[in-house]
């Protein structure tokens, strides 16, 4: 029966759709159980437990707004781990304001999300377009790039905007801004003008969820007319891209189109830092690559449990994550505090993509 002991319940609001939406709620949930765990089997708080309530919102903008008024009726609730993407968390973020309910994002990362309500557990687009643009020009020395984006999509058009204000201020140039979302991009017209003819030294990849599959097709297209042109200067093409782009389906379908591939990510296993938490997620989930969504999941997870009170509720909770300072060894491997505006103090991880014997995989860049 749901009241007996009397539990804290939080919400994790994931994605069940598509295949790889379903993975990424796996990895949510898998960090969010990870900390109950933890707080439970140490007997909780004057020997509460925590509950969690799971709800699927296929992140769907309309669905996320009917699922965050279901949670705000459920007066239990005291806090909502998600939504993952940031379409969805935009979609709910006024539901959640009107009943002063905390929720805290693993995953969305648009700049455009910003309420008295929502905190997240990763750096912004806004951090992370400065970390690429500081990489691509004063490691790089990258002058020149064109950027494939998606901008009817919050994290793709937020991040592109990031990244062309902070390259342009250190003087770097965007030569072509590229519409992922039209059914009819011409690849070849693309390349021989942006690459060719205006001598992009870097291609940005920004894709959203849904156009993961379109910007490695576009890769390889690209990759593969490189190749064969006789702009031999041109094969030193280098990528870049957001965290949408650390997935299995780069390393799989990417392959060699993609080798070199630099990713700025929220949180990398091989880290020092984050070595400790990566073992012991491998053993309870027995995952051998632990994902920043499921150590950002952690993280949200452990930050509400600090907001707990003996006599908590919405309100005590959401005073309360204002002030939390969580230390590195409670955490997925970094300090937790939230700046006045809910985000976190934190900034991105570079990891490339490198090919390992017969396979590609992600390693973190020494900077």
């Amino acid at each position: 029966m749901r009241q007996e002991g009397s539990p804290f319940t939080l919400a994790a609001v994931v994605p069940v759709g598509e295949e790889e939406e379903k993975e990424s709620a796996e990895r949510m949930l898998r960090g969010v159980a990870q900390a109950q765990d933890k707080f439970n089997n140490s007997g909780g708080l004057n020997d509460r437990l925590l509950e969690i309530v799971i709800a699927n919102d296929d992140n769907n903008p309309e669905k996320s707004i009917k699922v965050a008024e279901q949670l705000v009726e459920d007066k239990e609730v005291l806090g909502v781990i998600g939504h993952y993407s940031s379409n969805a968390s935009r979609a709910a973020l006024a539901t959640y304001e009107t009943a002063n309910l905390a929720t805290i994002s693993p995953t969305s990362t648009s700049t455009l999300l910003r309420s008295d309500v929502f905190f997240r557990t990763i750096p912004s687009d806004s951090a992370t377009g400065k970390k690429l643009a500081e990489y691509a020009i004063r490691i790089l020395g990258i002058k020149k790039v064109v950027i494939f984006y998606n901008p009817l999509k919050p994290y793709s058009n937020s991040l592109e905007d990031a990244f062309t204000e902070n390259f342009i201020k250190l003087k770097g140039s965007v030569v072509d801004k590229i519409d992922l979302s039209n059914q009819n991009l011409n690849l070849r017209e693309i390349v021989s003008r942006s690459v060719f003819a205006d001598g992009a030294e870097a291609a940005l990849l920004f894709p959203d969820t849904t156009k993961t599959s379109v910007a490695l097709d576009i890769a390889k297209v690209i990759a593969n007319l490189i190749a064969a042109s006789n702009h031999p200067e041109r094969r030193g093409l280098k990528w870049l891209g957001g965290d949408d782009l650390y997935t299995n389906i780069t390393l799989t379908e990417g392959g060699q189109a993609v080798e070199g591939l630099i990713i700025a990510v929220p949180w990398f296993r091989e880290e020092p830092d984050s070595k400790e938490f990566s073992e012991a997620a491998k053993e309870k989930w027995g995952e051998e690559e632990v994902s920043w969504v499921t150590a950002g999941s952690f993280d949200a997870t452990q930050a509400f449990i600090k907001a707990l009170s003996p006599n908590a509720s919405r309100s005590t909770v959401l005073r309360r994550l204002a002030t939390i300072d969580i230390s590195s060894r409670e955490t997925s491997g970094e300090p937790l505090q939230f700046t006045p505006e809910g985000e976190r103090d934190s900034e991105p991880v570079l990891v490339e993509v490198v090919r390992d014997g017969s396979r590609f995989d992600f390693k973190l860049v020494k900077e």
